[in-house]
């Protein structure tokens, strides 16, 4: 596995998902779609300030220089990344997206396989966002102590945490986190997407696969639809809707007009008083994915908005200038 790549510019929430969110998607150059970006101006009453009138080209949103090379090769034109281990992922990031919302169209249409797709992309998005380095690490603490056992991979892994990092000091001092971090982040970036062993399934898959088998806990998905209205996108690419010590849930943008909510319950919590002991473990060993799709409901667009406005980074980017239940300056 080769991770040499030229690739200089590096986005931490692809273009393609950024393209289903593009002010301009009848554009028939991708290179000239373009988002509109706000900065956030006042957290706690959710008002945003416009960047620009014209928009931003996605071409440049949402990237930084060399964040993801962990070796910068001395003549500076090459350099080892990750983008090869991110095209796996998002090279079907939109297929995957317009197939969901198009089954939406058919009502009872199994939609499982889009739903657990969509999750496995969003969550790579998670682990790769910069400003969500801190928390990957504190999320994963374990692997810090983990290496590849195939000779490859653990060659690369090596090159991970001691490769050229010109890019490092600047980078660090960009998102607040000290080098060893940075460091740190990357391996575990590494760790999460390649195999850690030959033939094997990568971390990523397997902690997907792991959550959704785990037999406590039931997936509800909520898939919200909008005619006239557009839903906003993070720069952190997801929000929490619910409290983290009762649930564990994630909203995603999955285009302009359209986000997705997980929601993972805990069964035995949740059926207490209402089902018996035998009743509860009938439906652990039954369960299966609720999806539950709502359109044009505009009092969740607002919250969703709002939500994603409160725990953003700095920015969020939207289809429209105008973004609805927010206020703007």
């Amino acid at each position: 596995m080769s991770l040499k790549n030229g690739t200089k510019n590096q986005h931490f929430l692809s273009q393609s998902e950024q393209r289903l969110n593009a002010s301009n998607p009848m554009s028939a150059n991708g290179k000239e779609m373009r988002i509109f970006e706000f900065e956030v101006v006042d957290r706690e009453n959710h008002r945003i300030k416009l960047r620009s009138k014209k928009g931003t080209p996605i071409r440049g949103a949402l990237s930084l220089s060399d964040l993801f090379s962990f070796d910068v090769l001395s003549d500076g034109a090459d350099r080892y990344n990750f983008e090869h281990l991110f095209q796996k992922y998002e090279s079907g990031v939109k297929d995957v997206t317009l197939e969901l919302l198009g089954k939406l169209k058919a009502p009872g249409a199994d939609v499982t396989s889009e739903i657990l797709n969509i999750l496995t992309i969003k969550f790579m998005n998670f682990v790769r966002n910069p400003y969500s380095a801190k928390k990957v690490l504190n999320t994963f603490p374990h692997l810090r102590n983990l290496k590849p056992t195939d000779p490859v991979h653990l060659a690369n892994f090596e090159r991970v945490l001691t490769g050229s990092k010109p890019q490092q000091r600047y980078l660090c001092e960009i998102l607040k986190i000290s080098e060893s971090d940075y460091v740190e982040w990357l391996g575990v970036i590494f760790l999460v997407l390649a195999p850690l062993a030959k033939n094997e399934s990568n971390f990523l898959n397997s902690m997907i696969e792991s959550l959704l088998g785990n037999q406590d806990y039931y997936l509800t998905v909520f898939i919200h639809t909008y005619e006239n209205h557009s839903c906003l996108l993070s720069d952190r690419g997801f929000s929490t809707p619910l409290p983290e010590q009762d649930y564990l849930s994630f909203d995603f943008n999955l285009s302009s007009k359209s986000f997705i909510r997980y929601i993972f319950s805990d069964i035995d919590s949740a059926a207490s008083g209402c089902l018996t002991d035998r009743q509860i473990k009938l439906f652990k060993a039954t369960k299966k994915i609720s999806a539950v799709h709502i359109h044009d409901d505009l009092p969740s667009l607002s919250i969703y908005n709002k939500h994603v406005v409160y725990q953003c980074y700095s920015k969020v980017f939207c289809s429209d200038s105008i973004c609805f239940g927010l206020d703007e300056s």
